[in-house]
């Protein structure tokens, strides 16, 4: 529950920045305080990383709390992700304002019962074809939603209890509500900037064709701004 000075996100940052990445971005935390910075400047946000063994004293060290994402896979499960779904699964149980992005996506549906996997069709890499089945950061059922993504796995069978809000032939559980958590497969603390950064770093392993094509048609109508206002919203409770 949100206090009256505002709302303390705890930000369970699973991954660190590239080194090539720092000199032009602080750190992967400042793209997150960037997402949930707004004229209000009403939500004070504190981050742990996990990854390393920087854990929250306790659940109301905030009163919301987000997910990162990371270069780790959720069913490969390493001890500290074995960890973070324990977490997950009491801010669940205490009805606390949650989300999920790309990584966080998939570890809170495993942590609440779904499933995640490795997608045959390999990397899916930049704003490709979403839609929308409800109604999304201002998007209405039917509507395309433009989000950067940037991932090799997905959530093939949603926890129980999760509507999709938005779908695609590449992945079907693009994203999901239920009841206070709110998982998003792409990622909206990306600007293109920081995309196309992403894109050099992820060549070698995606190869220069993938690659190519997602910097190629990067969107010129972008919700990314919609889906940061809906999930500030959505923290804020």
């Amino acid at each position: 529950m949100a206090v009256a000075t505002g709302t303390r996100v705890g930000v369970l940052l699973c991954d660190d920045l590239h080194e090539e990445l720092q000199s032009d971005w602080a750190s992967y935390l400042a793209l997150f305080e960037n997402l949930l910075a707004d004229d209000r400047d009403d939500i004070t946000v504190s981050g742990y990383r996990v990854h390393a063994g920087e854990w929250p004293d306790g659940l109301h060290s905030a009163d919301a709390w987000l997910v990162t994402g990371s270069r780790e896979s959720v069913h490969e499960a390493p001890d500290w992700v074995v960890e973070l779904q324990a977490f997950i699964r009491r801010v669940d149980a205490a009805d606390m304002p949650l989300i999920g992005v790309c990584f966080g996506h998939q570890l809170i549906q495993a942590a609440l019962g779904g499933r995640t996997q490795r997608s045959h069709l390999g990397w899916h890499l930049g704003a490709y074809p979403v839609h929308c089945e409800a109604a999304f950061a201002g998007r209405q059922p039917g509507d395309s939603l433009s989000l950067l993504a940037v991932h090799q796995d997905q959530v093939v069978e949603p926890a129980p209890g999760f509507e999709r809000l938005a779908t695609s032939e590449q992945c079907p559980w693009y994203a999901t509500r239920r009841g206070r958590t709110l998982t998003v497969q792409g990622h909206p603390e990306f600007d293109h900037g920081f995309f196309k950064a992403i894109m050099e770093r992820v060549r070698a392993k995606a190869g220069d064709e993938a690659v190519d094509a997602a910097l190629a048609a990067l969107p010129a109508v972008d919700h990314t701004p919609a889906v940061r206002e809906s999930m500030r919203d959505w923290l804020r409770g």
